[in-house]
């Protein structure tokens, strides 16, 4: 059976040593060591892609790793990124969390630890690539459910079409992925239902919030804890940050 091929990107040698003997007790095959951005693009521009990056946030040089991760993820879109650090500053999660990053590891961490999410990460990432292969084919099954719903020309005003084969029924409150209910929380539909109202406009988080409690406003961290579980259940760029401004949900 093809092990999985991991690509770290550390810029300590002792624990990418480290964390390369650890992947291979674990049965993963290391695709390469490097510890900056100009020998990580060397190194993808000769082989073939790895399967998942483990990338360092602080990098030898001026690039740090969330840069190089968003700077990679217009060349290796489906490779997913999990990311490793000793910082658990809140700051620095953020900003990390923002790439789409399917994983983040606070150093040191357990071998167990680093499994699960390892294999989290490509399981979600294979979901990911599957709805973008079956995009095109999509695109005839939101006619046919189109036509099913029996839509005359006023009520179609009530749907909107979105990106990755989803669409949305403002009168229903259902969010449709193809032709089955992706089935939501009463706050997830809120979001999307808040990002429905202006679509492909960017909205802020402060709105998002107050559309999900409204006179009882909870936080960021409830905000985000949300916005997490929804990503979760939908192809994680149909819902898009706006350099942390505010969200967009992404048309057709």
């Amino acid at each position: 059976m093809k092990k999985t091929k991991i690509l770290i990107v550390e810029d300590e040698p002792i624990i990418a040593l480290n964390l390369q003997e650890t992947l291979e007790e674990l049965d993963y095959e290391t695709f390469g060591i490097t510890n900056n951005r100009c020998r990580t693009l060397e190194l993808l521009k000769n082989q073939e892609s790895p399967d998942l990056i483990l990338m360092d946030i602080y990098l030898q040089g001026p690039t740090t790793g969330i840069q190089l991760a968003k700077e990679l993820k217009h060349s290796l879109p489906h490779v997913p990124i999990i990311f490793l650090t000793a910082n658990s500053e809140f700051a620095t999660i953020k900003e990390a969390s923002e790439t789409f990053a399917y994983g983040y590891l606070v150093k040191p961490y357990k071998k167990n630890t680093l499994f699960a999410t390892i294999e989290l990460a490509l399981k979600k990432a294979k979901e990911d690539y599957s709805k973008d292969v079956d995009f095109e084919s999509l695109k005839n099954i939101n006619k046919t459910l189109e036509h099913k719903l029996t839509l005359n020309e006023e009520s179609k005003s009530r749907t909107i079409k979105l990106k990755y084969g989803y669409l949305f029924d403002k009168e229903k409150e259902i969010l449709y992925y193809g032709d089955e209910v992706v089935k939501l929380t009463n706050k997830e539909t809120d979001i999307i239902k808040a990002l429905c109202k202006t679509p492909g406009q960017k909205i802020s988080q402060e709105q998002l919030e107050y559309a999900i409690w409204q006179n009882e406003p909870a936080g960021y961290a409830a905000f985000r804890s949300v916005l997490f579980r929804l990503r979760n259940k939908i192809h994680k760029d149909l819902i898009t940050n706006q350099n942390n401004t505010g969200y967009r949900i992404e048309l057709l």
